[in-house]
């Protein structure tokens, strides 16, 4: 089943940077061609398909208990995040076809999810007695979907700036192919926020069951010392304080865009360096795969 598992997963991969690639040859040629549409499109949902097979064999060889380790975590993330963008071009795409741009943003980032993943394969992903409790793995679900609503977020604030700066170049030229071909700024916009706040309402709850976890475990009391649950908190913040002031002070556009942006910087580093030998080493964490709550 292991062999399996490896061939399935690189299929998985092959797909994702297929698919990226046909997004991206989509958006650069001068008229949208079905062929390039429907391999985007096949190789999204084949990869889509092949992950859950990974996962689902995984967690057959290892135990639904056991698959909170990195490898798993990161190709259920990948998973997710190409569900997700399947589902927006499911809803939306008949009422608005551009948001197929949205694709050559996300399959990349799915791909290099992925490649993350194989660098932290391991036939087995042993954990301690403290991980192997329903918590995390509601906490860890919870994340998945988190980051996943950030990642669509990103490239919505991404495809925003490119549109309006492609708009203030129109008195000079006439539009390009990235006008034409990317969602509009209201689309854009729009998109990015609900991202943000679907985002933000399952980092909350990342955060309260990490705590509620933490709470069961004497030996971690100290949880508000742990760098990773204080860059949490801090990413937390920062997509609160988007959330804030579109609300209340009004910001949309070009600021709320870039807001959002620097918002995904902060979970990016979050995630890399919270996780990280170098910071667990330095301070006591339960994010250590051998030795806490990962």
């Amino acid at each position: 089943m292991e062999k399996l598992t490896v061939v399935v997963f690189w299929l998985a991969l092959v797909c994702s940077v297929a698919s990226s690639l046909a997004y991206i040859g989509n958006f650069v040629s001068r008229a949208e061609r079905r062929l390039h549409v429907y391999m985007a499109l096949g190789t999204a949902l084949a990869s889509f398909l092949l992950l859950l097979v990974v996962i689902f064999v995984r967690a057959g060889m290892l135990g639904i208990s056991q698959t909170a380790g990195p490898f798993t975590v990161r190709v259920v993330f990948a998973a997710v995040v190409i569900g997700v963008f399947l589902l927006i071009e499911t809803v939306y795409a008949g009422k608005n076809p551009k948001v197929k741009a949205l694709g050559m943003f996300v399959m990349p980032v799915s791909a290099l999810l992925q490649f993350m993943a194989w660098h932290s394969y391991a036939l087995t992903e042993p954990l301690t007695e403290q991980l192997r409790h329903y918590w995390v793995g509601i906490h860890v679900t919870f994340a998945v979907f988190a980051y996943s609503a950030m990642t669509v977020a990103l490239a919505m604030a991404i495809i925003y700036l490119l549109q309006e700066r492609q708009l203030k170049n129109m008195r000079k030229k006439k539009p390009g192919k990235i006008f034409r071909k990317l969602p509009s700024l209201e689309t854009s916009d729009e998109f990015c926020h609900k991202a943000i706040t679907f985002s933000f309402t399952f980092l909350t709850l990342v955060i309260a069951t990490g705590i509620i976890r933490a709470e069961m475990l004497p030996e971690w009391s100290q949880w508000y010392m742990d760098p990773k649950i204080l860059m949490a908190i801090a990413t937390w913040v920062v997509y609160g304080a988007y959330l804030f002031v579109r609300s209340t002070l009004g910001w949309q556009g070009k600021r709320s865009n870039i807001f959002a942006i620097l918002g995904f910087a902060v979970a990016v580093f979050t995630y890399l360096i919270g996780n990280s030998d170098i910071i667990t080493e330095i301070i006591p964490s339960m994010h250590r795969y051998g030795g806490g709550l990962g």
